[in-house]
């Protein structure tokens, strides 16, 4: 999953790096003027998240080598230089630490928004400027707010630190065979639904769900599509702000939710002790009937399943004023260092990668909704691209873990953790996260 890569740097380290005489002003003033001149050269572009899985041949790196043929025919004499994070979050961190201490940075990088791009800020170039000169692009962009300063753009007032590349959110795949073989039509419309439907799936000798706990990540992305039945608009950002306290029971009951859902039998076994992405093996191999995934799978388990492969959303687990109402935002976006020798045309790059014709590119090559608004919806090929760009017309809140900070959601995952292993109650876990909120909030 995409925290899986999750970039964990010292805040203090990073506000040390960075600042001094390479601060801007946020937008307005100055306009154009003081953008870069774009010079020919090679730009080093440094990616993350499921993007650190660009190998060549992979629908990643065939994205990212389409965004660079175009921007090499724009700019002549330019290229781009691909480098892959690790999958190892401490080796992400030292890569980063060093590479920002020693000045040696790469000119931009794709990575996670929000919370994961903020601890960051001293150390990326303000765009504001740059938005400036590329009119209309701003309003072009859904999802900004989680690219900017205080993940709140006022309207572009605000300093702007990257530039969104997606929308993510989850689906509930399922094996239509299976389900049928059960006697279970879908959509499963109720939580109760899906435990019916769990029960039904045991009785024909099947895995209900694929889980894979190992690290928190199954949990927290099954409780951050519940959190659209239990919150109330804003409570993402009141959290946040420490101002709705991690043991409210609006994040503690839909946890319980899900420890029960594992008494009950529903999840494989050893669910708390297997990595998130490999479990899928267990759902493309047909052992298990369900699994809750983001849109880049879609190549794969259409590869896998072929037609008994469907897609549902999530049924509501609560009666709060959003359920029914898809949770999520930008997972990725584009940022430029300070570091960069040639930022305006690492800029022509991020706007090549921005517009309609990579959005377009990003809906047929990864079933991913871009955050470019008006692609050619004739793209969608099938229902399983169809339901992410529809997930993405009106979202009721974003994810938590994209805006709270990385260390507190490298904790977050943790909690989660040991509550569905049932090593702590729900409510037992949560408070022991707002225990810690203040030693993590201040960066220890």
């Amino acid at each position: 999953m995409r925290r899986t890569l999750a970039l964990v740097v010292s805040l203090a380290l990073l506000a040390g790096c960075g600042g001094g005489d390479d601060e801007q002003e946020p937008g307005g003033a100055g306009g154009a003027a003081a953008v870069a001149t774009p010079t020919p050269g090679t730009l080093d572009l440094w990616v993350g998240g499921n993007f650190a899985g660009a190998t060549p041949g992979t629908p990643y790196r065939e994205w990212l080598d389409a965004q660079i043929e175009r921007f090499k025919g724009e700019n002549t004499g330019s290229d781009v230089k691909i480098t892959l994070l690790s999958t190892d979050n401490e080796q992400v961190a030292a890569k980063l630490q060093a590479a920002f201490q020693a000045r040696q940075a790469p000119d931009m990088m794709l990575f996670y928004s929000g919370g994961y791009t903020t601890p960051y800020e001293a150390q990326l170039l303000q765009l504001n400027k740059y938005f400036d000169a590329t009119p209309g692009l701003f309003d072009s962009l859904s999802g900004m707010d989680l690219s900017c300063q205080d993940l709140d753009c006022k309207g572009g007032e605000n300093p702007i630190i990257a530039v969104p590349h997606d929308f993510g959110t989850y689906g509930l795949f399922y094996n239509k065979a299976m389900f049928a073989k059960a006697g279970l039509q879908a959509p499963l419309e109720t939580w109760d639904d899906l435990l019916a439907a769990c029960d039904a799936l045991k009785e024909t000798g099947v895995t209900p769900i694929t889980f894979g706990d190992r690290d928190g990540y199954s949990t927290d992305n099954w409780i951050t599509l519940m959190f659209g039945s239990t919150f109330d608009e804003g409570d993402v950002a009141k959290i946040n702000a420490g101002e709705l306290p991690y043991a409210d029971p609006k994040v503690v009951e839909p946890l319980q939710q899900l420890v029960d859902l594992k008494e009950r039998g529903c999840v494989n076994e050893d669910a708390s002790t297997r990595e998130n992405f490999d479990a899928n093996t267990d759902f493309t191999s047909k052992k298990s009937a369900m699994v809750l995934m983001y849109p880049a799978v879609i190549p794969d388990f259409k590869d896998k399943l072929g037609k008994d492969l469907g897609i549902m959303a999530l049924p509501p687990s609560g009666d709060g004023p959003l359920a029914g109402r898809s949770v999520g935002n930008a997972f990725y976006n584009f940022v430029i260092t300070k570091g960069s020798e040639n930022p305006g045309l690492a800029w022509e790059f991020i706007k090549v990668a921005a517009d309609k014709e990579a959005g377009g590119q990003l809906l047929t090559i990864l079933g991913t909704p871009p955050a470019v608004k008006g692609v050619d919806p004739s793209l969608v090929e099938d229902e399983f691209v169809q339901f992410f760009v529809d997930a993405a017309e009106d979202p009721a809140i974003p994810v938590l873990d994209s805006v709270i900070p990385v260390p507190v959601a490298l904790t977050f995952y943790k909690q989660l953790q040991q509550a569905f292993a049932g090593k702590a109650s729900p409510q037992a876990a949560m408070e022991e996260l707002d225990k810690q909120l203040p030693s993590l909030q201040a960066g220890g």
